[in-house]
């Protein structure tokens, strides 16, 4: 993978490149990365594997001609064949009904073969019966979810050649009929950013989308602008014939969440239900460039306040238990592109596990994003459970890399008055503050550890600040950092109260996050010697570049003595720099222990 990537700037950054602040901070954090998703998509490819897999089938019987099988395939491979590239005409054309037809005869075929197999795990057949069904369907899955009878009450039928197949859903099924707007196979898929976690199986592994439209306003509130990307699994169950004459066929389907699903039975025997965990990253990524992001969310970060939040990633689930990830500084969500996947590949984590995301401009100070954080949860809460008995309100895990570490530790310790003692000798109530300014200054200052956050996981995490903060660079970033008004008017109108002289330190006109990352900052220090609510577990996982586990080593950005927390659960040092930390082989590792252990998976 190339490091070298040209990233387009806008102009007004002229002036920040030519001091270099910014572009080394850039090569430090990404980089080294990989840091556009592009894809594309080809259904032709899905109906092009079918066909290979068909004649696979021939060849099978060719090379067995002993067996009475063998003529079963020999038969169903120039059927199908056939049937698949009348299907592509028709696919070309324009023709979907026709189409969806020829693909759903080709699935109800294989199936019936699958089903007759004597030992489908050692049988060379079965992987291309797999592969056949499997492309078939998925093709099936892309007219179906886009067909209009689809959203129709009443029966819902395919004539196709003598007879006529009624579409009905599962009692088991996951996700209803009409839930989503549109799907993609995840065959037909192919691209970079993301990496690739696959279960091989029965089922048409697909990407359900459900969009942002007029009326989902609500139900959509903590969804990407994008929409929802869920995978799914499209499976078909026996199909039988309906009572009466000239009945039709009734095929039964179901929409699986494969998370929830490793396996699934076909006829007698069980076998793994297929998935593709990171289809729906890609496609909800696709054209994203992770540095150019990452820039915007710090330096516009007006423009970025309007999509911050916590953002599910799935419809909310309230058996399982949340995972919020917090991205870093100068970053976005989409650093999570491969790791989510990652997770969900493990069975075990992702029956229990259910991820989401936190955002934020990243150049608000500490106390802001902090505050945005309490807020955008405590809204989330209210909606899916408002009645606190879900995991959601008693039990979550918080996994935070570089400065989302800081502000995931800023959720679980009791500051009392901690931060206000950094800042002032003077109680906050008889300060000569205006009573919205002592309003801001109590939500920035005095807070709760949040009583659901029961574990954290660090990564890179800077708990006593970064020398980096030290340098000219943070005044530099703030002349060209956007704030948004309601941020920017709060710090502003601080500089005209008559109380300032009560403070310890001096009040900037424009704070950001860079600043409040000094080692000297009254919120770094107040964290330092802030203790965890009791019940808090947290682990660290840091980075090191080479001068090994001690108080002089750092990954670049941060040093082991910033990163380093007593009384933490584990710690592990990762060979790698600050960008890299949550991505090195041993973070994934000790991140899948610690979900493994916090769940009680022996």
């Amino acid at each position: 993978m190339k490091k070298n990537i040209n990233v387009p700037v806008p102009s007004h950054w002229e002036s920040l490149i030519s001091g270099g602040g910014v572009i080394w901070l850039a090569l430090v954090l990404f980089l080294p990365a990989c840091t556009t998703v592009k894809v594309s998509t080809k259904p032709q490819r899905v109906t092009d594997e079918g066909i290979l897999s068909a004649n696979r089938l021939k060849k099978i019987a060719l090379q067995t001609p002993s067996q009475d099988d063998d003529k079963t395939y020999a038969g169903f491979s120039k059927q199908t064949v056939d049937l698949l590239k009348r299907a592509k005409k028709l696919d070309s054309r324009g023709a979907n009904v026709d189409a969806a037809e020829h693909f759903l005869e080709v699935a109800i075929e294989a199936r019936k073969l699958l089903v007759d197999l004597v030992e489908p795990s050692k049988s060379p057949a079965q992987k291309a019966l797999f592969t056949v069904h499997n492309a078939a369907l998925a093709r099936f899955a892309e007219f179906w979810t886009l067909d209009p009878r689809r959203q129709q009450p009443g029966p819902y039928l395919f004539d196709f050649e003598d007879h006529t197949f009624e579409i009905v859903m599962d009692k088991n099924t996951d996700y209803k009929r009409h839930f989503f707007d549109g799907a993609v196979a995840a065959r037909s898929i192919k691209g970079r950013g993301v990496l690739k976690k696959v279960r091989e199986g029965y089922g048409a592994a697909m990407v359900g989308i459900r969009e942002q439209r007029s009326g989902r306003e609500q139900e959509m509130r903590f969804f990407s602008k994008r929409g929802m990307y869920v995978a799914g699994t499209l499976v078909m169950g026996d199909p039988y014939h309906a009572k009466g004459k000239d009945a039709p066929i009734v095929v039964p389907l179901s929409i699986k969440n494969p998370a929830l699903h490793e396996t699934v039975k076909v006829g007698g025997y069980t076998v793994p239900l297929a998935a593709d965990f990171s289809a729906p990253f890609e496609l909800l990524l696709d054209g994203s460039k992770e540095l150019l992001e990452g820039l915007t969310g710090f330096f516009k970060a007006d423009q970025r306040a309007a999509t911050s939040g916590v953002f599910l990633l799935e419809p909310y689930d309230p058996d399982r238990i949340p995972v919020i990830l917090v991205h870093g500084l100068v970053s976005v969500p989409m650093i999570w592109r491969s790791m989510i996947p990652d997770l969900l590949s493990d069975p075990e984590i992702a029956k229990r596990y259910q991820f989401m995301v936190f955002t934020y401009p990243s150049s608000y100070s500490i106390g802001e994003s902090a505050l945005l954080f309490r807020e955008n949860l405590a809204a989330l809460r209210a909606k899916y459970d408002p009645e606190g008995n879900h995991a959601l309100s008693k039990d979550t895990v918080l996994i935070g890399h570089s400065m989302g570490g800081v502000l995931s530790h800023l959720m679980t310790a009791d500051f009392g008055d901690r931060i206000w003692d950094q800042v002032s000798d003077v109680p906050l109530e008889q300060t000569k503050f205006s009573p919205q300014a002592k309003k801001k200054l109590r939500e920035l200052a005095f807070f709760e550890p949040d009583p659901a956050v029961n574990r954290v996981i660090y990564i890179a995490a800077p708990h006593r600040g970064a020398k980096l903060a030290l340098t000219n660079l943070p005044n530099l970033l703030s002349n060209l950092v956007k704030l948004p008004g309601n941020v920017l008017s709060t710090t502003t109108s601080f500089l005209a109260e008559p109380a300032l002289r009560d403070l310890k330190i001096p009040m900037s006109k424009k704070l950001t996050s860079i600043q409040s990352l000094r080692p000297d900052a009254p919120i770094t220090l107040a964290m330092d010697k802030a203790p965890y609510r009791k019940g808090v577990v947290y682990h660290s996982i840091i980075g090191d570049k080479g001068k090994g586990d001690s108080p002089e080593s750092s990954d670049g950005v941060v040093e082991y003595w910033s990163s380093h927390q007593e009384g933490a659960a584990s710690e592990i040092i990762v060979p790698t720099g600050h960008g890299g930390s949550y991505k090195h082989p041993k973070a994934s590792a000790e991140i899948k222990r610690i979900l493994h252990l916090h769940a009680g998976i022996k």
